[in-house]
């Protein structure tokens, strides 16, 4: 990380992190607004890590706490993949979440926009 900065990158949206990497690589870390949302945001990326094995065969998560243990920060480049799994996987993370596949879309979106 080369830079680190709190910002808001559109008027009226939130508040966030934003940092960028000596490869060029930009991202941001966005506070959850409930303990509900970081509950959801936990389990879809528990389900996502066990649809998504990585092509190294690496484990997210001793990769992800490769220099100091995460706690209580969800990947969101990770949650994203949700949308471009098949529907019948989808529908099964969904129920598994209590939602239907389109309120996890919903939900994904709405995060988003709240940062961009």
């Amino acid at each position: 990380v080369t830079s680190l900065h709190k910002c808001t990158l559109v008027p009226g949206g939130a508040e966030a992190i934003v940092y960028v990497t000596v490869l060029g690589s930009l991202g941001a870390l966005l506070p959850s607004q409930t303990r509900e949302d970081k509950d959801f945001f936990t389990h879809l990326e528990m389900h996502m890590r066990q649809e998504y094995q990585p092509l190294t065969g690496r484990d997210h998560m001793s990769y992800r706490s490769y220099f100091a243990p995460v706690k209580d920060v969800a990947d969101g480049e990770l949650c994203e993949l949700f949308t471009s799994l098949p529907y019948e996987t989808q529908q099964t993370i969904a129920s598994d979440l209590d939602r239907s596949p389109g309120e996890v879309i919903k939900k994904l979106e709405d995060t988003r926009n709240r940062l961009l």
